[in-house]
Order: structure tokens, then sequence, then C-alpha cells
């Protein structure tokens, strides 16, 4: 499968041809094929914001989860807030992606850590967190099946959805199992699977084009960014010297 919106286009149409509803976290036993479709925003949330407008075109809603503890995004800035409610407003749900590797693993109590995250997504939402995944998780995070709030926020990593569910991901640009021969071959009634809006683009690239073209957009991104907090930048540097 392809790397490109039209791709996943297709994987959608797919899952529907054989008989499969997206569905959430929450409530998937409704349906007696189900498929959560979870999208983990690891640097890029205007990425993010393009999959779901095509999911919404298809009368889709799928779970985004956003990390509060990025080094490539602010939740809190008004652009990314504003993307983040437009996600919500859409129909799809916005959870927390957490990273233990923010912590030390020794002295943190990391469903207490999980739970003052979610809080804080829940200030620049204006909405309640009602499901959590891990970034790069552990072994040991894998295993511990964590019950976070008591169980009012799902942990997409629990035993329900990572073992008793079929689940696949295209995780570092790679598809570990073909995705299209999973839901044709129709062997599962459960899948969870898990994309990364931030490999997508309207044309194939390999890993190397889409790193390469990230890192030059965030570099025009900073002056952009230092251009609304200083004043007469240009006089100093211009954005066409980058």
């Amino acid at each position: 499968m392809e790397f490109t919106y039209k791709a996943y286009g297709e994987l959608l149409s797919l899952l529907e041809k054989h008989g499969y509803t997206v569905c959430s976290y929450h409530n998937y036993r409704e349906h007696a094929k189900s498929v959560i479709i979870r999208h983990d925003i690891d640097m890029d949330i205007d990425r993010a914001l393009r999959m779901a407008e095509l999911e919404r075109d298809r009368g889709v809603c799928s779970t985004y989860f956003v990390l509060v503890t990025s080094g490539f995004y602010n939740i809190f800035t008004r652009q990314n807030q504003d993307w983040l409610r437009q996600l919500c407003d859409m129909g799809h749900e916005v959870g927390l992606h957490f990273d233990e590797a923010k912590y030390d693993a020794e002295q943190t109590d990391m469903v207490q850590a999980i739970e003052q995250e979610a809080g804080l997504l829940e200030q620049c939402l204006w909405r309640r967190v009602k499901s959590v995944s891990m970034h790069r998780p552990t072994k040991k995070t894998l295993e511990a099946d964590y019950v976070i709030q008591g169980g009012t926020i799902v942990n997409s990593y629990g035993t329900e959805f990572f073992k008793n569910h079929k689940y696949v991901s295209d995780s570092r640009r790679n598809w570990r199992e073909d995705v299209t021969a999973i839901v044709e071959s129709e062997a599962y009634d459960r899948l969870h699977v898990l994309t990364h809006p931030f490999w997508y683009s309207d044309v194939e690239q390999s890993a190397r084009e889409r790193l390469k073209e990230f890192c030059e957009e965030q570099t025009g991104l900073c002056y952009d960014r230092m251009k609304e907090n200083m004043r007469d930048l240009e006089e100093i540097l211009l954005k066409d010297e980058l």
C-alpha cells in the first residue's frame, strides 16, 4: 500500500466493501465486524487535519492521538488549538499520545503522569479526553495493561485492543503486515489499524524524501514564528536567505 491520500481512501473503501464498520474504542461492540482506526500525531498536526478531512468526506470518524510533550509542536498555540478543535468538530475523537520516555521510569507513577497529561489536553480541547495511546511503548508498558482514571480513559494498548483485536500498524513508514490482504481475508471480526499521518502525501515519497521535505517546511515555519515575535525581522534576515 502506498503512503498517499488516494491509497488511504482506497483502504477505507476496501474496509466498507468487506463489511467493516469504522468504530471508536467505545462503541465497537455494537457491530459484528468493526475496525478501530487510530492515527498517532507524532510531528505534524497539519497532516493529520488533511487525513481527517478525507475521512469526513467519506462519512468516517476515527481517533487522533496528540502529544502534549512534543518537541515539534505546541498544542497551546492558537493555530494548533484551532486544528485540534476542528478535528473534534468533524466528529473525530482526539486522545492523548503519551511518551513515557519523557519520564524517569524508576521515579514516576506512569498512570498518574498519563492522567496529568490528559488534564492538560482537556484544557486545550475544552473537551474530555477519553482515550490514550503510547508513543514508543516499552515492553513493560505493553504488558502493564494500565487502568487509567478508573477505566474511564481507554488504554489503546490494553489487552482488549492490542491482543484481542487484530492489530496492524504502519510505524516508521512500514506496514509490518499486508493490511490490504488482512482486510480481504475477512479472517478477523475486530481490526485495530494504526497510521501515522506524517508519512502521507498527494504523491508517493520515500522516507528520505518525506523527512527532507519536513525539515525544509520547519525552517520556513521557524522564520514565520520569529516574524510574529520580532519587529522588522526582514531588516536582519530575509526568508529567502534560508
